[in-house]
């Protein structure tokens, strides 16, 4: 037995120092950046031909692939005037053929569907209360009451129920009726007085929709958005009661992600199908609370489950890890970014702020030029 001891001992002993002998093993790869023509709905082309600098983009992939920043991303497509133009994978090449978890991004479709939802007569109207439609989940709290779709749309509820317990508590708690769940939560402050980013709301929203239409909006994002787009891969994850979770659980492609940037950058209209109403998608994409997130000297705004940057006069759905679908109208970019989803944003995720300075250089260039030709 002493012998064995010793001689697990000096192998331990061993492997330690040729670990600490070896090199480093790239966690990132150098692959390809011009796009292939697939079958998918998308033209490419080359950033000449939008009038976009190659030596600008090279830049953006050279930071982009360094093994000291963006630590998991995965890949980073740009769409200018309607075209894919750019598209790298920096992890797998096989990343652009499956779907991933995109966080909160799915708070962004979750608007989308809404709009769609609204303009078709199945909401009265943003300031029809929540309680009109669930009366029976609701607590005898006048407060409460009073909170409006228009409140859930803009992270305003007022209700305290923290994204750090959230998923934990619906997921693993599974409470016999989410949305009562949710509704018990204590309010930290009047509806429609605070912001406070969370995922409680935008699940009211889910499950609102599923009352009132009797389908969850997974069903209505396939029909209205998903098919339309040519979108076949994807999966939408519900609670256990099989309600679509509003705020996160889409699993999308990036090439789909792009659509969807593209989608919302002509204003609700695909190809020749006007999938979502023009003016939704402006008053969604427009600012609705002032000052919701401030990052050094810049301040981010939200419309209706998108952040609004106006140094950029764009916008951008953000998911959790370093998901983006940045919206730039001017220029007509669209620009998405994925990464792997359940990283720790203050450690090695990408935040919005990180996100814009990886881009910046391309952010300039096209806002230059979109200038020069008004």
């Amino acid at each position: 037995m002493k012998a064995s001891v010793a001689t697990l001992a000096l192998a331990l002993a061993l492997s330690t120092a040729l670990a600490g002998c070896a090199p480093d093993v790239a966690f990132k790869i150098t692959g390809p950046t011009t796009p292939e023509q697939l079958n998918d709905g998308w033209s490419v082309a080359t950033p000449a031909d939008v009038g976009i600098s190659e030596p600008v983009l090279d830049a953006i992939h050279a930071d982009l692939v360094s093994e000291d920043r963006y630590y998991n991303a995965k890949s980073l497509l740009v769409v200018k005037d309607g075209k894919l133009v750019f598209e790298t994978y920096c992890r797998d090449p096989r990343d652009r053929d499956r779907y991933a978890h995109v966080q909160s991004v799915a708070k962004s479709v979750t608007s989308l569907v809404f709009g769609v939802l609204q303009t078709n007569g199945v909401i009265d109207s943003l300031d029809q209360t929540l309680y009109s439609i669930l009366p029976d989940v609701f607590p005898d709290d006048d407060e409460k009451r009073a909170i409006t779709l228009r409140h859930l749309l803009t992270m305003q509820s007022g209700l305290s129920f923290y994204n750090d317990v959230f998923s934990m508590e619906i997921y693993a708690g599974k409470p016999v009726d989410p949305a009562r769940y949710i509704l018990l939560k204590p309010l930290y402050a009047r509806p429609g007085q605070s912001f406070y980013y969370r995922d409680c709301d935008p699940h009211l929203i889910s499950c609102a929709v599923r009352r009132r239409t009797g389908a969850p909006l997974v069903r209505w994002a396939a029909q209205y958005l998903f098919r339309p787009l040519g979108i076949r891969d994807y999966y939408w994850e519900p609670d256990h009661t099989g309600t679509t979770m509003g705020a996160h659980g889409l699993h999308l492609k990036p090439r789909d992600m792009a659509k969807i940037g593209q989608l919302v950058l002509d204003r609700g209209r695909w190809k020749d199908r006007q999938l979502v109403d023009a003016s939704w998608v402006d008053e969604s994409t427009r600012r609705q609370v002032a000052d919701a997130y401030r990052a050094g000297t810049d301040t981010y705004d939200y419309g209706y489950y998108w952040w609004i940057v106006p140094r950029w006069q764009a916008f951008t759905a953000w998911g959790r890890g370093g998901n983006f679908i940045l919206v730039v109208p001017a220029p007509r970019l669209v620009v998405v970014m994925t990464s792997m989803p359940d990283a720790d944003e203050d450690s090695v995720g990408t935040r919005l702020e990180t996100f814009l300075d990886l881009v910046r250089p391309l952010l300039e260039t096209v806002s230059t030029n979109a200038a020069e030709c008004r």
